[in-house]
């Protein structure tokens, strides 16, 4: 596997990314974790920039209103982990930029999602604790709390949280179906509602995990789930379809960060960066029944990497945040 940077542009502290796109606009988006701007870089028009808000980032996460060229984002998460006054905005698209309305405030809110169903859309928010002393302070546990998101009223209404503590959420996976939450206490299912249950949580591993995601590496035709272990951990864990371990890493370098699993030309394929020590952005799969590691880049300390595809090429869309790089790798 061969990659080949064919972008870079500059944002400090670069941390979330996005691709937005419909059947006429396409782009990238990026938003930085600091005061610090949102960038939409546009991929039919050889990545035009548009700066979507000025400063005022903090952004974890953004999500996509389903539908729409319209997105929802975080804001003010910092400093560091102390961020009660992090709120939710509205990003509505007028055919040149970005028009922006506050959703509400959100304290602590670090994984966020729209979850479509015949209803509307459901609204699911991690929060890292629910109120802090200090940055340090993790004695009041976070939780995940369940809504509905109404679009024509910009709301979230008939917000609650669940009978549950999280602490140190990091990771969230939308598997379609349902959901996969990481934290202190591991690895949780959360089912969503129907008309003859609620919400629904159920812990498929007991270890301190920061994130998650999935693919098929070993082509058996089941998922395997590769995970950071430890709050911005120094390790990682591959696990198969039922969470049997089948490799761990040694603590080669300290906060493992960007994670992506999906299909890769015809093969699955995990993709993996830390944030210290090394900092390197790395392939990884199987190869002869053995772990194979390939290296994209180095010395880059990704925060988020994802995979897209335009005009039947590949590419790797990375915000490098300790090198203040926004980058895109061409897949040969």
């Amino acid at each position: 596997m061969k990659t080949i940077k064919i972008f870079s542009d500059e944002l400090d502290h670069c941390y979330a990314i996005m691709r937005l796109k419909n059947k006429e606009y396409d782009f990238l988006v990026v938003a930085s974790e600091e005061n610090q701007p949102c960038f939409a870089y546009d991929l039919n028009d050889n990545y035009k920039k548009t700066i979507v808000w000025d400063d005022v980032g903090g952004t974890m996460t953004m999500i996509q209103i389903p539908g729409t060229l319209n997105f929802l984002a975080t804001q003010r998460f910092y400093p560091g982990f102390n961020s009660k006054n992090c709120r939710i905005v509205k990003e509505t698209f007028n055919g040149t930029d970005w028009d922006q309305t506050v959703i509400g405030d959100f304290p602590y809110i670090h994984r966020f999602d729209l979850i479509e169903n015949k209803n509307g859309l459901q609204f699911v928010g991690c929060s890292i604790a629910n109120s802090k002393e200090n940055a340090d302070d993790w004695t009041d546990p976070g939780m995940i709390w369940v809504g509905n998101y109404n679009d024509e009223t910009e709301q979230v209404e008939n917000i609650r949280h669940l009978d549950f503590t999280l602490t140190k959420n990091h990771g969230y996976k939308n598997m379609g179906a349902y959901s996969l939450v990481t934290g202190t206490s591991g690895v949780y299912r959360l089912d969503y509602p129907t008309q003859e249950e609620d919400w629904k949580l159920t812990q498929l591993v007991a270890v301190e995990t920061s994130d998650i995601v999935t693919a098929d590496i070993n082509d058996d035709g089941k998922d395997e789930y590769l995970t950071i272990e430890g709050f911005h951990g120094p390790y990682t864990r591959i696990y198969d379809s039922n969470f049997n371990s089948i490799y761990r890493s040694g603590a080669e370098t300290p906060f493992g960060h960007a994670v992506w699993g999906g299909l890769i030309g015809n093969k699955e394929y995990f993709i993996f960066g830390y944030r210290d020590g090394k900092q390197d952005l790395e392939f990884i799969n199987f190869e002869n029944n053995k772990i194979n590691i390939q290296l994209i880049d180095k010395q880059v300390g990704p925060s988020n990497v994802t995979v897209y595809e335009k005009d039947k090429v590949q590419y790797i869309f990375s915000a490098n945040r300790e090198t203040n790089e926004v980058a895109v790798y061409k897949i040969c």
